[in-house]
This record gives structure tokens, sequence and C-alpha cells, in this order.
């Protein structure tokens, strides 16, 4: 929201710096920042040499005025004002200039909600992530020895304070030393018939 009103703000001045209509102005960025919420009739409200403007821009809707789309009555009032200020615009290249700064606040908030959107993302991930390997070096800790064989319980000389502080990847090792670990244990007792390493004759 806030990049919205900032981005606003630089087109209202820069209206101001290209001879655009005071009123005019006051009317477009209060419309602007209003998001729809504010017809410009309400804006314009009993100036009537102001009321097909406000009629004209209320037909457009605030999403795409905001896309671009402006009207001629707009246009026409700013002919009249480019007349008395020292702007060297043309009224058409005015219009377009304006177009283009509309187009790029939405551009700019479609951008910025798409990076919002995308690292929020990510970052839930990364939690759920995180939260994950937790579990699993908590079961891993409580299953202790039990499937283990006897040179690999140094795997368990740790505790999980430690395991906390230490980097994901790390932790993901750890893991995955002790699952290998539980897993050859299993596989050689299959193929001996339920005996150990060191219960082998």
């Amino acid at each position: 929201m806030e990049v919205l009103h900032k981005s606003i703000d630089c087109l209202d001045k820069w209206m101001k710096e290209n001879g655009t209509n005071s009123v005019l102005r006051k009317f477009l960025v209060e419309y602007a920042h209003g998001r729809g919420g504010k017809t410009m009739q309400e804006i314009v409200g009993f100036r009537r040499e102001y009321r097909r403007l406000a009629v004209s821009v209320d037909c457009i809707g605030w999403r795409r005025l905001m896309e671009g789309m402006i009207s001629k009555e707009l246009v026409e009032l700013q002919k009249f004002a480019l007349v008395e200020t020292p702007s060297k615009l043309t009224v058409e290249k005015w219009s377009k200039e304006l177009v283009i700064r509309l187009l790029e606040i939405t551009h700019g908030q479609w951008l910025y909600r798409n990076v919002m959107v995308h690292d929020r993302t990510a970052g839930d991930l990364v939690t759920r992530r995180k939260e994950e390997i937790r579990r699993e070096m908590e079961e891993q800790l409580v299953l202790g020895e039990d499937g283990l064989e006897e040179e690999d319980g140094f795997l368990l000389e740790i505790n999980l304070d430690e395991l906390d502080s230490s980097s994901r990847e790390d932790q993901e090792y750890w893991l995955l030393a002790l699952r290998a670990a539980r897993e050859a244990r299993h596989l050689r007792m299959q193929q001996t018939g339920g005996h150990s390493r060191g219960e082998q004759s």
C-alpha cells in the first residue's frame, strides 16, 4: 500500500512540474489514492465545470484509469491549462506521458506483489523444512541406539541444543548419516537371518 501511495505522489510531482491544471491534478491524485473507494463525482462535488470530467472518469473506473485509460474530457481540460503555462509539452505529449506514468504505477504494484508473494512463499517453505528437520531430529534421538550397530553409536553423542544451533546442511547430513546407519543394520540383519555384525560367527 505504501508503495502505491509513494508512486502516486511521484505522479503528482510530475503533473505539477509539467503544467497540469491544478484542480485536475488535485482531483486525479485524490482519486488515485482512493483506490476505487471514492467516485470522481464525489471528489468533484458541485463544481459544474468538472461534471463531465467526473462522469467520464467514473465510467472508466479506478482500475482501468490506473492502467492508462484516460478520457477525452480529461485531455480537453488539460489542453487549456497548457496554453497558460511555460510547459513545452503539447497536450498529446502530456497525455502520452500521463498514460506511461499511470502504467508505471500499475506495473510497479504488480512487480511488488509478485516479489512479496514469492518471498513469503519461499519463507514459508524454509520454515516448514526447518520444522520437519527438527521433528525428525527429535525422533532419531528418541530411537537412540535402537537399530544401530555399536560402532555407529557415536552419531548420538550430540545434544539437541547443539544440533539446533548448527546449519541446516549439518543437520540434514547428521540425519542422513543416522538413517543410512539404521538402514544398513536393517539390511545386514535381513541378510544374516537376524544377527547383527557382532553376533555373526
